[in-house]
C-alpha cells in the first residue's frame, strides 16, 4: 500500500500542470453554472425580503376624480380585497424649476417607506423627500412647490414645506427614471410624502390594496398568475362601479344644468318684465320732460311779456306757476333716479344670468368629459415600473444561466474526459507492472480514481465558492446601481453544488474508471508492453500527386498525423470551436443590444416626442395646444395622430404586453415619422383598410402572423379583435398601426386626433426637455413621451449587462486558454519519444516546435471556422431569449466581433506555444528514447 501511495503522490507532483488544467476547466464550468443560475434567485430573494418588510401593496387602484365615500365603501367590501388603504397623490413642480415632484400621503401599513435619514413628517408643513434628492436638499431646508399648470391650484394646503427626512419606497425602486408624469418634462425628478391633512380635499384619489388568496412570493409564477387573474376580475367590478359613478355624475350634472336653466329662464322672464317696466318708465319720463319743457318755454315767454308790460299781478301768478314746474321737474328727476337704480338691478341680473349660462356651459363640458373618468386597478408589474424591470433583469440572468453553462460544461466534459483517458493510457506500463507484482485491480485503479476525484473536488469547491459569492456580487453590484436595494442575500443552493459535483465527477472519475477498466482487462504481460502505434495509411492528399510531390517532409508528416489521430483532431477542433463560440456570443450580446438604439432611432423612429392632449377639454384650451404646436418655430415637422395605450395578454400569461396604438391622420406621409418595413422583405408597408400592421416582437410574443387575429384590450379590460395585415420591423416597444378606416371598423367610430408626432430642429435633450416643459404647462396637455427616454431605458439595460458580459467573456477566454493548453499538452506528452527522435536526428528547435504546432495551428484554424458557425447559432439563440419582452435585436454578427474572437484565440494559441516550447526544450532525449523492454 505504501508503494501505491508513493506512486499517487509522485503522479500529483509530476503532472501538476495536467491536474491544474483539469481542475481549472471544471472550476470554470462550475463557476458559470452556479454563478449564473443562483444570481437570479438571490436577487429575487433580496427583493422579496424588501417587499415583505415594507408590506408592498399587491395592487393599486387609481381614480381620475376623488373617490367618494360611497365608492370607498364599495371597494372596501369587495370579497377579493383583504385590506385597503386610501391615499392622496398629486404631481407638482419645484418652484421656479421645471422639475416634477410627486407628493403622496404617508402610507400606513401597506408599502411602508424606509427612512434613510431624518424622521417622518408630523404636520401639514413638513415633507419627507425621496433618497435620490439627498444631494439637492438638506434636512430642515424649506422647499416651495407649485401647480404644474398655471390655471390650476395647488392640491396641498401649504406651498412651502420643511424637509424633515429622506426615504426610499418599494413602490419606487429605481434611482433614476422614477416614473412618468404629465408635469414638467414628463419624467419625475423625485417623490415625497406628507401627512394626509396636508391635502385640501378630504377625498382620496387612489388606494393601495392587499389581495386575498395569493400564494407564493413575488416573481413566482404562482403569485404573478394569481395576482394577474384577481386584478383582471376586479377590473370588471370597478368598471361597473365606474359606470355607476359616471351615471351619478351625469345625473348630478343634468340636475345642475336643469336647475340652472330653470333659474335662467325665470330670471330672463323677470328680466324682460323689469326691462319693459324700466323702458316704459323711461318713455314716460321722456314724455314728461318734453311736456315740462314746453310748459317752461311758454312760461318764460309769458314772464318776459309781463315784465315788458310791467304787470305785477301777472308776474306774481307766473312765479307761482314756475314753482309748480320746479316741483314737477324734481318729481321727474326722482323718478329718473329710481329708474336708474332699477336699470342697475336689471344689469346685475343680466350678469347673474350670464354666470348661470357659463356654469351651464362648464357643466356641459364636464358632462362631455365624463368618458375620461376612470377607476383602474393595476398589479405590481403594471403600477410599479421598478418591480417589473427588476423582475425582467433577473429573468435575463436566468436566461443566460440556462444557456452558457451548457456550452461551458460540454467543452469541459469533452476535454476532461480526453485528458483523464489519456492519463490512463500513459500509465499502461505502470499498471502492468503493479498487476505483475500482485496488486489487485482495485488497488491499481485507486491512483486514477483518487486523481480524478481530487480534480473534480478542487474544481467544484473553487467553482462553487466563486459562483456562490463572487459572480452574484459582481452582477448585483452592476444592477443595484439603478435600484434602491443595498445588500444581496446569498444562499447556499446545495442542489446546484451537487449538480456541479456530479458533472465534474462524470467528466473525470467516469472517464478514468472506464479507461482503466478497459486496460486492466488485458494480461499484465501485455500491459507492460506499450501499445504499438497506429498503422500508417495513405491519405487522400497523397493521391493528388502534383501537390504531394511539392510538399516538404515536415508538411507531409503533418498531413499524415492530422488524419492518423482522428480522435485528437476532433477533440482539438471541437474544443477550440466551443471556446471561440463562447467568446463570439459574449462579445455579440452587447453589440446586438447596442444595435437596438441605432436601428430603432436611426432608421425607424424619426420623431423626437409624442405630445398627447385632451381633446374633450374646452375649445379654448384645445386651440391653445394646437397653436402651441403649429406656431412653434423650434419644430421642424409634425403630424396629427390618434394615440392610445392598449395591451395584449395570452391565456395563462401573468404579464401583459403594453402596446402603443397609433392611427395617423395622413397615412400617406406617415413614413416621414415612422418607417414601416416588412420584417422579411424590408419593403415599405402601407396602412390599409383590411387590417393592422403590428411590430415584429409583438408578433413573436403573441405567436401571430399576417392573416391571423390578435386580441387587444383597453385599460378597462374591454377586448377587441384585430386582423394582422402585415408585420413591421421594430426593435424597441410594441406597436400597432391602423388607418382611420380600419380603426372605425374595429371600434365603431373614429376618435379625434389626440397627439402630435413632433420632430424638432434641434433634437438635443435640452431642446426636447424645453418643448416638453412648455407643452405640459398647457391646460389640455396630458403628457409627453420622449424618444430619448426610450433610448435611455435601453442604455440602462446595456449598462446593467456590461459587467455580466465582461465576466462571460473573461470566463470564455480563460476556457479557451485552458482548452488549448490541455489539448496541446496531451499532444506533446504522447509524442515525446517522437519529438526526442527528431532532436536526436538534428532537427533545429524551431523545426521541432513547428512539428507539433503546425498541426495545432491547422486544427485551431478549423476550430475557429467551426466556432464561427456555432457562435452564430448560439448567439442567435441567446439573443432570442435575453432581450426584454418589448425589445428585439437584429440577427447577425459584426466583423469586429468575429475578428476580435479570432484574434484572441490566436493570441492564446501563441501564448501556449511559448509555454510548450519551454517544455519541449527541457525534454531529456536519452531518457525519453530508452527502451521500455
Amino acid at each position: 500500500m505504501k508503494t501505491i501511495n508513493k506512486i499517487i503522490i509522485r503522479e500529483f507532483k509530476f503532472s501538476l500542470g495536467r491536474f491544474l488544467s483539469v481542475s481549472a476547466l471544471l472550476t470554470l464550468g462550475v463557476f458559470v453554472l452556479i454563478g449564473l443560475n443562483v444570481t437570479g434567485p438571490n436577487m429575487r430573494k433580496t427583493s422579496q425580503k424588501e417587499y415583505e418588510l415594507s408590506n408592498l401593496a399587491d395592487a393599486r387602484i387609481s381614480s381620475t376624480i376623488p373617490i367618494s365615500e360611497n365608492t370607498q365603501s364599495y371597494l372596501t367590501n369587495l370579497k377579493e380585497i383583504k385590506k385597503i388603504e386610501f391615499s392622496f397623490t398629486t404631481d407638482t413642480l419645484l418652484e421656479n424649476t421645471s422639475k416634477p415632484l410627486r407628493v403622496e400621503s404617508l402610507p400606513d401599513t401597506l408599502s411602508k417607506i424606509k427612512i434613510t435619514e431624518g424622521r417622518q413628517p408630523h404636520n401639514k408643513s413638513e415633507i419627507i423627500l425621496s433618497d435620490n434628492l439627498k444631494n439637492d436638499f438638506k434636512l430642515n431646508e424649506k422647499i416651495k412647490v407649485q401647480s404644474p399648470k398655471s390655471s390650476q391650484s395647488l392640491e396641498i394646503k401649504n406651498s412651502e414645506l420643511k424637509v424633515v427626512g429622506f426615504a426610499t419606497s418599494s413602490e419606487y425602486l429605481k434611482k433614476d427614471k422614477i416614473g412618468q408624469t404629465g408635469a414638467g418634462n414628463g419624467v419625475l425628478d423625485g417623490y415625497s410624502y406628507v401627512v394626509k391633512d396636508a391635502f385640501k380635499d378630504n377625498r382620496p384619489n387612489f388606494a393601495r390594496i392587499d389581495l386575498k388568496n395569493l400564494k407564493g412570493r413575488a416573481y413566482s409564477e404562482e403569485y404573478e398568475k394569481k395576482s394577474s387573474d384577481i386584478v383582471a376580475s376586479l377590473q370588471k367590478n370597478l368598471n361597473k362601479q365606474n359606470s355607476s359613478r359616471i351615471e351619478e355624475s351625469r345625473k348630478e350634472i343634468d340636475d345642475q344644468i336643469k336647475t340652472a336653466n330653470d333659474q335662467i329662464n325665470t330670471g330672463k322672464n323677470n328680466l324682460n318684465i323689469a326691462q319693459e317696466q324700466v323702458n316704459n318708465g323711461l318713455n314716460q319720463i321722456n314724455a314728461a320732460k318734453i311736456e315740462l319743457q314746453n310748459s317752461q318755454n311758454e312760461l318764460n315767454q309769458n314772464i318776459e311779456k309781463a315784465e315788458s308790460l310791467q304787470q305785477a299781478n301777472t308776474l306774481e301768478i307766473l312765479k307761482q306757476k314756475q314753482l309748480i314746474l320746479n316741483d314737477q321737474n324734481q318729481e321727474i328727476l326722482s323718478k329718473e333716479r329710481k329708474l336708474s337704480e332699477e336699470n342697475e338691478l336689471v344689469e346685475q341680473n343680466k350678469l347673474k344670468i350670464q354666470k348661470l349660462e357659463d356654469k351651464v356651459n362648464q357643466a356641459q363640458e364636464s358632462k362631455n368629459n365624463l368618458s375620461n373618468i376612470s377607476l383602474l386597478i393595476a398589479n405590481r408589474n403594471d403600477y410599479n415600473d421598478g418591480y417589473n424591470n427588476y423582475g425582467e433583469d433577473t429573468e435575463r440572468i436566468d436566461a443566460l444561466g440556462k444557456t452558457f453553462p451548457i456550452l461551458f460544461f460540454l467543452i469541459a466534459i469533452l476535454v476532461s474526459f480526453t485528458t483523464m483517458r489519456r492519463m490512463v493510457e500513459e500509465k499502461r506500463v505502470e499498471m502492468g507492472t503493479l498487476r505483475a507484482l500482485g496488486y489487485s485491480k482495485s488497488h491499481v485503479m485507486r491512483e486514477f480514481l483518487l486523481y480524478s476525484t481530487s480534480a473534480a473536488l478542487v474544481g467544484t469547491v473553487i467553482g462553487s465558492i466563486l459562483g456562490l459569492i463572487a459572480l452574484p456580487q459582481i452582477i448585483f453590484k452592476a444592477y443595484s446601481a439603478n435600484f434602491t436595494f443595498e445588500k444581496l442575500i446569498l444562499d447556499l443552493h446545495p442542489w446546484y453544488i451537487l449538480l456541479g459535483l456530479l458533472i465534474s465527477l462524470f467528466s473525470t472519475v467516469l472517464a478514468s474508471w472506464l479507461a482503466a477498466r478497459k486496460e486492466l482487462k488485458e494480461l499484465p504481460a501485455l500491459l507492460m508492453i506499450p501499445k504499438p502505434p497506429k498503422d500508417g495509411s495513405r491519405i487522400l492528399l497523397e493521391r493528388i500527386t502534383p501537390i504531394w510531390k511539392r510538399m516538404s517532409f515536415s508538411h507531409k508528416v503533418t498531413a499524415r498525423n492530422l488524419l492518423r489521430y482522428k480522435s485528437r483532431m476532433f477533440m482539438t477542433i471541437i474544443g477550440v470551436a466551443g471556446a471561440t463560440a463562447l467568446m463570439i456570443t459574449g462579445f455579440g450580446i452587447r453589440e446586438s443590444l447596442n444595435s437596438i438604439v441605432e436601428k430603432q432611432f436611426g432608421s425607424i423612429t424619426k420623431y423626437d416626442v409624442i405630445a398627447v392632449y385632451n381633446t374633450r377639454d374646452t375649445k379654448k384650451n384645445v386651440t391653445e395646444v394646437k397653436n402651441k404646436v403649429k406656431n412653434n418655430k423650434d419644430i421642424a415637422k409634425y403630424t396629427d395622430v390618434y394615440f392610445y395605450s392598449v395591451y395584449s395578454k395570452q391565456n395563462g400569461d401573468s404579464v401583459r404586453q403594453n402596446i402603443s396604438l397609433i392611427v395617423p391622420s395622413d397615412a400617406s406621409s406617415f413614413d416621414k415619422y415612422t418607417s414601416l418595413r416588412d420584417y422579411q422583405t424590408d419593403q415599405q408597408l402601407n396602412l390599409n383598410s383590411t387590417g393592422a400592421v403590428i411590430s415584429e416582437k409583438l408578433s413573436k410574443v403573441e405567436n401571430v402572423k399576417p392573416g391571423d387575429n390578435l386580441t387587444i384590450l383597453d385599460s378597462f379590460g374591454k377586448s377587441h379583435n384585430i386582423k394582422v395585415s402585415a408585420i413591421t420591423k421594430m426593435y424597441a416597444g410594441h406597436y400597432i398601426y391602423m388607418n382611420q378606416s380600419y380603426y372605425k371598423s374595429v371600434y365603431g367610430e373614429i376618435e379625434p386626433n389626440n397627439s402630435y408626432l413632433i420632430s424638432l430642429k434641434d433634437s438635443s435633450n435640452k431642446s426636447v426637455n424645453k418643448f416638453s416643459i412648455d407643452f405640459n404647462s398647457l391646460d389640455s396637455s396630458i403628457s409627453t413621451i420622449q424618444s430619448e427616454e426610450v433610448k435611455s431605458t435601453i442604455k440602462n439595460i446595456l449598462n446593467n449587462l456590461n459587467n455580466l458580459i465582461l465576466v462571460v467573456v473573461v470566463a470564455a477566454s480563460l476556457l479557451s486558454m485552458v482548452v488549448l493548453y490541455t489539448l496541446i499538452n496531451i499532444n506533446v506528452s504522447e509524442r515525446i519519444r517522437e519529438l526526442s527522435t527528431l532532436k536526436v536526428l538534428g532537427f533545429y528547435p524551431k523545426e521541432v516546435l513547428m512539428y507539433i504546432y503546425r498541426e495545432v495551428n491547422i486544427l485551431t484554424g478549423f476550430g475557429i471556422l467551426f466556432g464561427l458557425g456555432i457562435g452564430y447559432i448560439f448567439h442567435g439563440y441567446v439573443m432570442s431569449v435575453l432581450p426584454p419582452a418589448s425589445s428585439m435585436v437584429a440577427p447577425g454578427l459584426s466583423w469586429i466581433n468575429i475578428f476580435t474572437s479570432i484574434f484572441l484565440t490566436i493570441i492564446f494559441s501563441l501564448v501556449i506555444m511559448m509555454i510548450m516550447n519551454c517544455k519541449i526544450q527541457k525534454v531529456d532525449m536519452l531518457e525519453a528514447l530508452k527502451s521500455v523492454d
